[in-house]
């Protein structure tokens, strides 16, 4: 979507939420394959893969403008910066820990993203409805 000046109608911070949605699904994604491929075990690719589905449709959202969107962003960004953290302080590989800190804090950097004004305006008068 451009404007008449060329340029994207959709302002950098919701390209950066969105940007926080599609890569921290396909991070933690990664980290499940990983965890499967060395503990012989498909469970950890099931949560991930929910996890990746949702973040990569509310992403989508995000960037069409689709007015609900931002609150299920928020929502999803909170909740999973929650587990995230609680992944981090948990008991596991130090990698996967690392890894989980980064996501935990970059979704709650899309959180505080979708909530500037430029965002705002966007996603409330701009957006589909």
């Amino acid at each position: 979507m451009r404007n008449s000046t060329g340029r994207s109608a959709v302002p950098p911070e919701v390209l950066i939420a969105s940007l926080v949605a599609g890569g921290g699904a396909l991070l933690f994604l990664l980290v499940g394959v990983v965890k499967w491929q060395v503990d012989g075990d498909a469970g950890w690719v099931r949560f991930p893969l929910i996890v990746a589905v949702l973040e990569l449709v509310v992403a989508g959202g995000l960037v069409i403008g689709f007015r609900p969107a931002r609150i299920t962003a928020i929502i999803l960004f909170l909740l999973l910066g929650l587990l995230h953290l609680l992944a981090t302080l948990n008991e596991g590989p130090l990698w996967a820990r690392a890894i989980t800190g980064v996501l935990s804090a970059a979704h709650i950097y899309g959180v505080v993203l979708l909530n500037t004004a430029p965002a705002l305006t966007y996603l409330k008068r701009g957006g589909l409805r």
